[in-house]
């Protein structure tokens, strides 16, 4: 999670996983930021699954911001379903800052 050349991202703005992994998300630059979700883009079943994973959520399938410096935020798939996974960053998502992940089985 990042500003770079005057934009907001997530690097890479694509990840693929297997069912299990745990994913690191690392405050670099120009937060606070946070991972969220979007409901109607993940797989059917993937909302129980991810809103258990995330602690400290501030709603349904977002967590907290993160607001220090290489601050991280991580984020279980463990029985989570194979397919795509679309969040975006609650701040910046009218910046672009948007992202897919996929889960591969």
């Amino acid at each position: 999670m990042e500003l770079a050349n005057k934009k907001y991202r997530y690097a890479p703005a694509t990840l693929t996983i297997k069912a299990g992994d745990v994913v690191r998300f690392i405050n670099v630059s120009g937060g606070p930021h946070n991972v969220a979700f979007k409901k109607d883009k993940i797989p059917a079943g993937a909302q129980a699954v991810l809103n258990a994973a995330m602690r400290g959520r501030l709603q349904d399938l977002m967590g907290p911001y993160i607001k220090d410096s290489l601050a991280t935020y991580d984020v279980s798939f463990a029985g989570a379903p194979a397919g795509s996974y679309t969040y975006a960053c609650s701040p910046h998502e009218p910046l672009g800052m948007v992202a897919t992940l996929t889960v591969s089985p």
